[in-house]
């Protein structure tokens, strides 16, 4: 059995009603002294101050905290993807290593970690993704955006990560989930969404992944659990394994490449299996 499995299995022995309940109340409270953006920061967590414009200092107890408190309400509410964002936040302290190397070792990584783009679209650019010819990788992404009701614009920013340079990392990995969709062919059902956790994680290193992965099946029906452990988690984590890194691509610059030739040049292939039910059998949906 795969990690992610093990951990899955061993989380439905420990995640009783009464214990998520209880738990979810302390965290709630936690989640809400730091996430909110009027939030004040207090003795202990403005000692150091901000590095970055959006940071929050916080204490290993607190970000401990915050963890437990995205986890458990992201678990009730799949659909809201703060809470996804507040535990990468929390628990990828530390974890930036694999990351880094990547981009320090690749020369399109190093450029990126210089000039600090981010994904931003005025209305016309946005609106000219749509009049790219049809197999190009701008016009897959604008399809895929449309077709499931989701907007580049809304991915929270870092806010408890402490180092400038990480922050950017994540925030640079946050933006560009949407394009890990588009490459790899995935619509936002959790089930897609868990297998795209599972091939951040191969990429990254970054817990979120693996810890999403693992405690976000607990939610599927019978039928799509199955799927996700016979068909999605296995080639996740091999795809994941064997792709281009992620996060020293540049591409806001291959937008108007194939999405054919983009998918070869990151070394991914899609699933079969996707297209072996209809998109609404996959229903168990998250606006992320």
């Amino acid at each position: 059995m795969s990690l992610v499995g093990l951990v899955s299995a061993a989380a439905r022995h420990v995640a009783t009603p009464a214990a998520l309940v209880g738990a979810a109340f302390v965290a709630a409270k936690a989640m809400a002294a730091f996430t909110s953006p009027d939030a004040k920061a207090d003795s202990a967590r403005s000692m150091a101050g901000p590095l970055y414009e959006t940071h929050k200092p916080s204490t290993t107890l607190q970000k401990t905290f915050i963890a437990a408190g995205a986890a458990l309400m992201g678990f009730g509410d799949p659909t809201d993807g703060s809470h996804i964002a507040a535990l990468g936040d929390a628990t990828s302290n530390g974890f930036f290593g694999k990351m880094r190397e990547q981009m320090i070792s690749d020369p399109t990584g190093r450029r990126i970690l210089k000039e600090r783009p981010q994904i931003s679209f005025t209305p016309e650019q946005w609106e000219a993704l749509a009049k790219l010819p049809k197999g190009s990788f701008g016009h897959a992404y604008y399809n895929q955006m449309k077709r499931n009701g989701i907007s580049w614009s809304t991915r929270p920013p870092v806010r408890f990560v402490d180092s400038e340079e990480d922050a950017y990392m994540l925030l640079r990995y946050r933006q560009c989930h949407d394009f890990y969709h588009t490459i790899l062919d995935l619509d936002i059902s959790v089930v897609e969404e868990l297998a795209i956790k599972v091939f951040e994680w191969r990429q990254t290193g970054l817990p979120v992944g693996l810890i999403a992965s693992a405690f976000g099946p607990l939610r599927l029906p019978p039928h799509e659990k199955a799927r996700f452990f016979l068909h999605y988690l296995p080639w996740a984590m091999q795809c994941g394994s064997q792709a281009k890194p992620i996060i020293s691509v540049y591409w806001e610059e291959m937008l108007e490449c194939s999405v054919d030739d983009v998918r070869k040049e990151m070394r991914v292939w899609l699933l079969p299996e996707r297209n072996s039910v209809t998109r609404a059998e996959n229903y168990t949906a998250v606006a992320h």
